[in-house]
């Protein structure tokens, strides 16, 4: 990985300007094929992109506002090395799959950020950028398919509907499969998210969403759903979408009951730690998920019950508790003596859940670990090539 350390921007002269398109060039001459060929993401901070448009614009442009699609580039003479360059950086962009944009904020006004040279891309990353200030995205988000946005958002229709600065009204995200909208400031969902019909994997995480009001149930595609670490106190309403959903991640909220849970069948994973369950009767939902085979509940105040493995076992499907490669709650593989002590106990699927030794009283866990579920299944990050307008540059 190349890459330097964030530094505040500051106006730059024309010999640092020009040193920073040699280097650009120079480094993507060397490490190109693995952005070309998608293998690699192309990281920018956004004073470097904006140096970038303003030679684009002023040695090869202007463009049109409704310029789309590749851009031709006029013949030069061949005895202009900067043009070369310039030119040779523009078809790099033009082709790259997989970008990277980091905000770096200066002492004045954010100045437009234009993403318009990046023709071909898959794959984008928004790390702190001033969305109002994001140029071009109507022109590629319908062939999209991978969408990180983080410490950026306070409304996904900002996002989704908009498209950023463009203030357009975007049609449906045909191609996006995987969307990141994790640590944001998002107080709810919207409607625009009905736009992501073919979505699979959906992030959440880390915002303060406190209901999802039937926002998810038009994701009829989605398979992996992580709202963890949000203030919700039900679970989320998928309606006809919840067929496909495999993986759930509900960690860190303020859930007492799973009031809705059983309608998604085909749960194979489910992650409800450190939420507010206090009896295991509140697990009675779980017996109809037959295809579950990994549940979290620590940190709950039924976690600390004395049997809590043998009662939570008494609520599981048959069909769940009988998987032949062995049921893991907790992360730990539930063993014949947990079956062997729910019956012992006499325990029923109806039964009430066990009660507190008389004079006890459960202890607190000391609050969640920040980290996300273990097994998440989260999408795996690629290897950055990292460009800034720092003077230099290291290999890792």
């Amino acid at each position: 990985m190349f890459g330097s350390a964030p530094q505040r921007p500051v106006a730059m002269t024309t010999a640092q300007r020009d040193s920073l398109l040699w280097k650009l060039a120079g480094l993507l001459r060397e490490s190109g094929d693995v952005v070309l060929s998608g293998c690699s993401t192309l990281s920018l901070l956004t004073p470097t992109l904006q140096q970038l448009n303003h030679v684009f614009e002023l040695h090869l442009g202007p463009w049109g506002p409704g310029q789309t699609g590749f851009v031709a580039l006029p013949s030069h003479p061949a005895d202009s090395p900067v043009i070369l360059q310039l030119q040779f950086l523009f078809d790099v962009l033009q082709k790259t799959l997989s970008l990277k944009l980091v905000h770096v904020a200066g002492p004045g006004p954010t100045g437009p950020i234009k993403i318009f040279p990046f023709k071909s891309l898959r794959h984008l990353e928004l790390r702190g950028v001033p969305l109002h200030c994001l140029h071009g995205l109507r022109g590629i988000y319908s062939q999209l398919e991978t969408l990180i946005c983080s410490r950026s958002l306070q409304a996904l229709e900002e996002l989704l509907s908009a498209c950023g600065g463009d203030f357009c009204s975007a049609l449906p995200w045909l191609a996006l499969l995987s969307a990141n909208f994790s640590y944001n400031a998002l107080t709810a969902l919207d409607s625009s998210l009905r736009l992501l019909s073919a979505l699979r994997f959906l992030n959440l995480s880390h915002n303060q969403v406190q209901d999802c009001q039937g926002f998810l149930m038009d994701l009829c595609e989605l398979h992996h759903l992580d709202i963890s670490y949000n203030r919700l106190h039900l679970v989320p309403r998928m309606g006809p979408s919840g067929a496909a959903l495999g993986v759930l991640i509900l960690r860190g909220n303020e859930l007492r009951s799973l009031h809705g849970l059983e309608q998604l069948r085909n749960l194979r994973h489910l992650d409800l730690a450190y939420n507010l369950l206090e009896g295991h009767r509140e697990l009675s939902p779980l017996w109809l998920l037959a295809e579950l085979r990994k549940l979290y509940l620590e940190g709950n105040p039924l976690w600390f019950h004395p049997e809590h493995r043998a009662a939570t076992a008494q609520y599981l499907s048959p069909r769940a508790r009988d998987a032949a490669t062995g049921f893991l709650l907790d992360g730990k593989v539930l063993s014949l003596t947990d079956f062997q002590t729910h019956t012992s106990l006499g325990l029923s699927p109806m039964g009430p859940p066990l009660p507190w030794p008389v004079g006890s009283t459960p202890e607190t866990s000391g609050g969640p670990d920040l980290s996300d579920s273990l097994s998440s299944g989260g999408v795996v990050t690629q290897p950055l090539l990292c460009v800034s307008g720092s003077s230099s540059h290291s290999a890792a």
